[in-house]
C-alpha cells in the first residue's frame, strides 16, 4: 500500500458563493485561493510586487501534513514533476565535520501520515500553485498593494488609489503587513532574537565527497554550530543545492523579498573546511531576520469580516520545516468551514470556527519550530548534551530523532513528530461541522419553528465564543 494519500475526491460545494479578497499574493495567498475556488466560491488574490518577486529564491521543505493536503487537491504530479522524495537526514557538526548520526523516517509512520516528505524551490512549488488557483478560476493581481484596509466596510485601498472590496477579507501579507496591523491596532515587529537566517542557492558540483549520498537518497544534511547551522537539501532534481546558513543578524531587519545581498563566505566561518568549496561559490543570499512574537489573542477583527492567515496570524522562524505547512493548512481549514456556507449570517461564525480550530494547533508547531531553531545553534552545555544523545542513539543502531536508551526524551519528541506529521486539518475542520456547526442550525432552526409558532425560543449558540477542542490523533 502506497504512503501517499490517495484521497481525492470532489469536495463540497457552496450553495452561496461569496467573494474573498486576499491580501498577499504568496504561497499562503495562492493556497487559499485555490481551496476556496475548489469548494465554489470566488476568490481574487492582491499582490503588492510583481510575479517574479512573489516566485522568490531558495528552497523549500514539504513535511507528510502539507503533501496529504496537496495530494488532496489532485497536485500530485504536479509535485511529483517537480519535487524530490526525500527519506533520510544526516547530522553533523558544523565546526568539525564530525558525524552524529541519521534519520531514516519509518516507511511504516509515513503510510499512517498520508503524505511523503519533499523537496522543491519556493519558485516551484509558487508556479504550481499559481497555476492550480488561476486555472481554479482565481484573479490574481500583481503590482496591486494594499496601504489600507477598512474591516468594518470590508474594504482595501490600493496604493494607486483604488478601492475594492469583498464579503471577508483575509490577510495572507505576512506579520509585516496592513492586516496584520489593522487587528492588532498597530504595526507589530517581533523582538530581534539575534539570530537570521541566510536563504541561497549552491551548485551541485561543489558538493563535497563525504555528502555525496545526499544527492543519491534526496537526503537533508543539517550541521550544528555554537550560534551556527546548516541546513541543506538537493533541488531542481538535484543538479543545485539548497542551502539555508544560520547564524548571527547583525542589522534585525532582513524579511523574504529583500534582494539577495550577503555574502556567504562572511557569515559561514568557522565551518568544517570541506565546505570550503560550497561557501565559497554560494550566490549571494537573502538574509532573512528572526524575530520573536507574541501569540495574537484574535485572528478575527472584532468588528468586521477580517480574517488572518499563514505568517500574518502566526510568524514562524524562516526556513522551519513547519512554516509553509501552517499556512496551507490556514487556507484549507478557512475553506472547508466555508464549503458548508448556505447564509450570510454564518459568515462570523465560520470565522471564529476557524480561529478556535487553528491557533492551538498553529502554536503548539510554532513554539517547536523555534525551540528546533535554536537546538541547531545551541552552545555550551545545552550543544554538548544534544550531540551527546545523539551520538549514544547511533552507537545503539537507533535514528537520532528517535527515543531508546540514553536518549533521554527524544521518545516523546518522536511521537510529538509523529502527532504533527499525522495531522489531517480537512478531517478536523469536518469534524467541528458534524459536531458543532450542524448543532448550530438545528438551533436556529427550532428557534425559527418557534418564532413562527408564538413559542419562547432557547438562546443560541454563540460560536465566538466557544472554544473547540482539536484532536491531535490522525485519522483517516
Amino acid at each position: 500500500m502506497s504512503a501517499e494519500s490517495s484521497r481525492s475526491n470532489a469536495p463540497l460545494q457552496t450553495s452561496l458563493p461569496i467573494n474573498f479578497l486576499i491580501i498577499g499574493g504568496g504561497l499562503a495567498g495562492l493556497a487559499c485561493a485555490l481551496a476556496l475556488r475548489r469548494v465554489g466560491h470566488h476568490a481574487t488574490v492582491l499582490e503588492r510586487g510583481d510575479k517574479r518577486s512573489a516566485r522568490g529564491e531558495g528552497g523549500i521543505r514539504l513535511p507528510p501534513n502539507l503533501t496529504k493536503i496537496f495530494f488532496h487537491w489532485g497536485l500530485r504530479d504536479a509535485l511529483r514533476a517537480k519535487a524530490l522524495v526525500s527519506h533520510t537526514i544526516r547530522f553533523t557538526r558544523y565546526e568539525s565535520g564530525e558525524y552524529l548520526g541519521d534519520q531514516v523516517w519509518d516507511q511504516d509512520v509515513l503510510r499512517e501520515t498520508r503524505g511523503v516528505f519533499m523537496l522543491l524551490t519556493h519558485a516551484e512549488l509558487y508556479d504550481i500553485l499559481y497555476d492550480a488557483a488561476t486555472r481554479a478560476g482565481a484573479r490574481v493581481r500583481f503590482n496591486a498593494e494594499v496601504v489600507a484596509v477598512d474591516p468594518e466596510e470590508h474594504e482595501v485601498e490600493l496604493a494607486t488609489g483604488e478601492t475594492l472590496s469583498g464579503d471577508v477579507l483575509v490577510g495572507a501579507d505576512g506579520e509585516y503587513g496592513p492586516s496584520r496591523a489593522a487587528v492588532v491596532g498597530r504595526q507589530v515587529r517581533g523582538v530581534p532574537t539575534g539570530l537570521a537566517m541566510y536563504d541561497t542557492i549552491v551548485p551541485g558540483q561543489h558538493l563535497p565527497e563525504h555528502l555525496a549520498s545526499l544527492r543519491k537518497d534526496n537526503g537533508v544534511f543539517v550541521a550544528f554550530g555554537e550560534g551556527r547551522a546548516i541546513v541543506a537539501y538537493p533541488v531542481h532534481g538535484t543538479e543545485d543545492f539548497a542551502f539555508q546558513f544560520y547564524g548571527p543578524d547583525e542589522n534585525s531587519q532582513g524579511k523574504y523579498g529583500d534582494a539577495p545581498s550577503v555574502s556567504v563566505p562572511d557569515i559561514a566561518r568557522p565551518l568544517d573546511p570541506r565546505l570550503s568549496d560550497i561557501v565559497n561559490n554560494a550566490r549571494k543570499a537573502v538574509r532573512v531576520s528572526i524575530r520573536q512574537h507574541e501569540d495574537l489573542e484574535d485572528w478575527v477583527h472584532d468588528d468586521g469580516r477580517l480574517v488572518l492567515i499563514g505568517e500574518a496570524a502566526h510568524p514562524f522562524p524562516p526556513g522551519t520545516i513547519q512554516a509553509t505547512a501552517m499556512a496551507v493548512e490556514d487556507g484549507a481549514v478557512l475553506a472547508k468551514l466555508f464549503s458548508h456556507l448556505s447564509e450570510e449570517r454564518q459568515i462570523e461564525s465560520f470565522l471564529f470556527a476557524f480561529q478556535e480550530l487553528r491557533q492551538s494547533r498553529a502554536r503548539g508547531v510554532a513554539a517547536g519550530e523555534f525551540g528546533a531553531a535554536f537546538i541547531m545553534t545551541a552552545d555550551g552545555e545545552g550543544a554538548a548534551q544534544r550531540d551527546a544523545a545523539m551520538r549514544a542513539q547511533h552507537a545503539a543502531g537507533g535514528n537520532a530523532l528517535e527515543g531508546g536508551g540514553g536518549g533521554g526524551d527524544a521518545g516523546a519528541a518522536w511521537e510529538e513528530i509523529r502527532t504533527i506529521f499525522g495531522y489531517d486539518c480537512e478531517d478536523e475542520a469536518d469534524d467541528w461541522w458534524v459536531q458543532w456547526g450542524l448543532l448550530r442550525e438545528r438551533a436556529l432552526n427550532r428557534q425559527e419553528d418557534g418564532e413562527e409558532g408564538g413559542a419562547h425560543a432557547p438562546p443560541l449558540l454563540d460560536f465566538s465564543a466557544m472554544t473547540v477542542q482539536v484532536s491531535s490523533s490522525a485519522s483517516d
